[in-house]
């Protein structure tokens, strides 16, 4: 993995601003990535996509991951906060084709991980159950009832959720929730969590801050965004304390 340049960063929060989130989740993988193919990274399991993800933040943002969350039950602010590591699930060796057998339905089913390809093809789907049956369809490579090939769409809604239940267990890391508890009324509550959308917001707040910092050096050394971007991080702030000593 590498570590992206200042002016890296910015190109990149200013490409995605119009995108969804999993194609900012894409944006975000090329950053770190090594592998300069698309469709190869369209191709990584959600939870190693993940993975990167959380590596990418600790590299940017330290490995201690603050945020607010809102008590489903009261609806006060509790903050959080969690080490990236805390955050690693151990990946399987194989999070690719998985097999599940459902014995009520004498049904086989042989399927694959949801990867990033699945949701920039529905990132523009807005009905829920449309989705999910579009992910099945996606997912479910080979799928027969007593020994006779079938339809995705031939599944029962008992037999989809244990298929959703299998899928999530095959690649854990991508079906991250969290344990939090509110300190005002003792409420539990279990929310997924998002790496992508995370690390998205944690960008764009620093992409204006840098920017509100290269504003002030521009107007008082009259340098250019790119000899900015191009100092340290610390030669930068030694800057900016001199603008208002």
């Amino acid at each position: 993995m590498r570590t992206p340049a200042a002016s890296d960063l910015l190109q990149a929060w200013e490409r995605g601003g119009d995108y969804g989130a999993a194609a900012r989740s894409l944006v975000l993988l090329r950053l770190c990535s090594d592998e300069p193919d698309d469709d190869v990274l369209a191709q990584l399991p959600l939870g190693r996509r993940d993975a990167l993800l959380l590596q990418l933040y600790a590299r940017l943002f330290g490995r201690q991951l603050d945020g607010v969350a809102q008590c489903p039950a009261c609806h006060a602010r509790v903050e959080i906060g969690f080490d990236a590591d805390a955050l690693r699930v151990a990946q399987t060796s194989n999070v690719g084709i998985q097999e599940l057998f459902i014995p009520g339905e004498s049904v086989q089913i042989r399927f694959r991980a949801v990867d990033v390809s699945d949701l920039l093809a529905l990132q523009f789907c807005t009905d829920a159950a449309d989705a999910r049956r579009q992910l099945l369809q996606r997912c479910v490579i080979e799928l027969s009832k007593d020994g006779v090939m079938a339809p995705v769409d031939s599944l029962s809604g008992s037999a989809q959720a244990t298929l959703a239940e299998a899928m999530a267990e095959a690649d854990p890391q991508a079906d991250l929730q969290l344990v939090l508890s509110c300190p005002d009324c003792a409420h539990n509550w279990s929310p997924l969590f998002d790496i992508g959308r995370f690390l998205w917001q944690q960008l764009h707040a620093w992409a204006l801050r840098l920017l509100r910092d290269v504003d002030t050096l521009a107007r008082n050394y009259h340098w250019s965004e790119a000899e900015i971007l191009a100092m340290t991080p610390r030669r930068r702030q030694a800057y900016l304390e001199q603008c208002v000593s």
